[in-house]
């Protein structure tokens, strides 16, 4: 099964997000701050990001770069800007 990792801070967001990629079969694992998702990177490893550009405490492209350090698996970039 396709892992994705979404972090999205909006919640109505994310959970339709999150609803539609497991209508599509998909294992999700939402984050809703960079920290969880910092946390998430190194005890996991997912097939796809999609990343919020814009979060509470920190940004998508420092998210990336950490998974970047561990992977070369597609990210892609959300935001409301």
């Amino acid at each position: 099964m396709i892992r994705i990792l979404l972090v999205e801070d909006d919640k109505t967001i994310a959970l339709g997000m999150e609803y539609a990629l497991q209508q599509e079969g998909y294992s999700t694992t939402v984050c809703y701050n960079a920290k969880t998702a910092k946390e998430k990177i190194q005890q996991e490893s997912y097939d796809l990001a999609v990343l919020d550009v814009a979060l509470p405490d920190g940004d998508g492209y420092e998210l990336c770069r950490k998974i970047r350090e561990r992977s070369d698996i597609p990210i892609i970039f959300v935001t409301a800007m």
